[in-house]
C-alpha cells in the first residue's frame, strides 16, 4: 500500500492533521543503510510501501485492511454465513494479504462480492492474485451454478484448499491429510538422533520443540487418532532408542512419563506431609 493511500485513509477515519503528520513523518522520507564488511553503504531512500520490521507497519497495514471489512459490512449485507442458528453471521476472516470470503451459492452475491474487492483495490492498490485464488462449493450445491459463479469471478474451483497452513475440505479427515505435518516431525528427530542427548535432554527437546509443531494444526482441525497415536510413537522411540538406532531400555512406563509435573509435584508434597505427620505421632 502506497503512502497516499495511507494519508487517505487516516483522513477518512477523522485522525487530527497533526496526528497524521507526526505518523507520516515516521513512515515518509525514510533512509537505509546497509552494513556490509564493517563498512556502511550508501544511503538508500525508500520510495513507498511499508516497511517490513517497523513497528508500526503492522498497525498501519491492519488500520488499512479495515476498509475491506467495514465495506464488507456495510454493502455485503447479504454475504456471510451462520456456523450455527443463534450464531453470529461470519462474512470473512483477513490475515495480512489473506483473506477468506464465506457466502451462500448465488451469482448476485458472486458479483457484489467482486465489486467490493476491485473496490478495494482501487483505494488501496492491493491487487487481486488470481492465479492464487480459489472458491470452494458445498456438496449440495448444483453444478451448472458452481460453473456460473466461478465465471463471475474468474477463479478456479477446488475441492479443496489450504489456508494459513491449514487444509479445508467438506469430508472426513485421512491420515494422508497430515502426511506433510508427520514427514516434518521425523526430519527434525533424525536431525536430534545425531547428537549426543541425555533423557533428560531429549525430554526438554520434545516439550519444547516438537510439541509446539502440531498444536496449531491440532486446534483448527479434526486430526484422526491415528495421527496423535503416530505422534506419540515417534516421540517414545526418540526417547528409548539408542544412537545407533537400536532398541534401548524402557525405564519408565509412557504412561508415568506422560503426566503432568504439577501433578509430580503434588505427590511430592503429600508425601512430606505424610512423614511430618507420621513424626508428629
Amino acid at each position: 500500500m502506497g503512502w497516499t493511500t495511507l494519508h487517505q485513509i487516516l483522513k477518512w477515519y477523522g485522525f487530527p492533521s497533526q496526528f497524521s503528520n507526526l505518523l507520516l513523518e515516521c513512515v515518509i522520507d525514510v533512509r537505509f543503510s546497509i552494513i556490509i564488511n564493517v563498512n556502511n553503504s550508501k544511503w538508500i531512500n525508500a520510495h513507498s510501501g511499508f516497511r517490513q520490521g517497523c513497528p508500526l507497519s503492522p498497525y498501519l497495514f491492519i488500520l488499512c485492511s479495515q476498509l475491506l471489512s467495514n465495506s464488507m459490512e456495510q454493502r455485503g449485507q447479504s454475504l456471510g454465513i451462520h456456523i450455527s442458528p443463534r450464531g453470529p453471521k461470519i462474512t470473512h476472516l483477513l490475515y495480512v494479504d489473506d483473506v477468506l470470503i464465506f457466502s451462500l451459492a448465488s451469482t448476485t452475491l458472486a458479483k457484489s462480492m467482486k465489486n467490493i474487492v476491485e473496490d478495494f483495490y482501487k483505494w488501496t492498490g492491493q491487487i487481486v492474485n488470481f492465479s492464487k485464488s480459489q472458491v470452494m462449493f458445498a456438496n449440495m450445491v448444483r453444478y451448472t451454478l458452481r460453473k456460473k459463479i466461478t465465471k463471475v469471478l474468474g477463479i478456479k474451483m477446488v475441492k479443496e484448499m489450504k489456508y494459513l497452513g491449514v487444509n479445508i475440505f467438506l469430508r472426513r479427515p485421512k491420515m494422508a491429510d497430515f502426511q506433510e505435518l508427520l514427514s516434518n516431525v521425523m526430519d527434525r528427530l533424525h536431525a536430534w538422533s545425531k547428537k549426543s542427548l541425555s533423557l533428560g535432554g531429549k525430554i526438554i527437546l520434545i516439550e519444547s520443540s516438537l510439541l509446539s509443531m502440531p498444536n496449531f494444526l491440532i486446534t483448527h482441525s479434526l486430526v484422526p487418532k491415528r495421527v496423535l497415536h503416530e505422534l506419540e510413537k515417534l516421540c517414545r522411540n526418540f526417547i528409548w532408542h539408542k544412537k545407533d538406532g537400536s532398541n534401548g531400555m524402557h525405564y519408565v512406563a509412557w504412561e508415568e512419563l506422560c503426566k503432568p509435573r504439577v501433578w509430580e509435584d503434588w505427590v511430592c508434597i503429600l508425601l512430606c506431609l505424610e512423614l511430618v505427620l507420621f513424626d508428629l505421632n
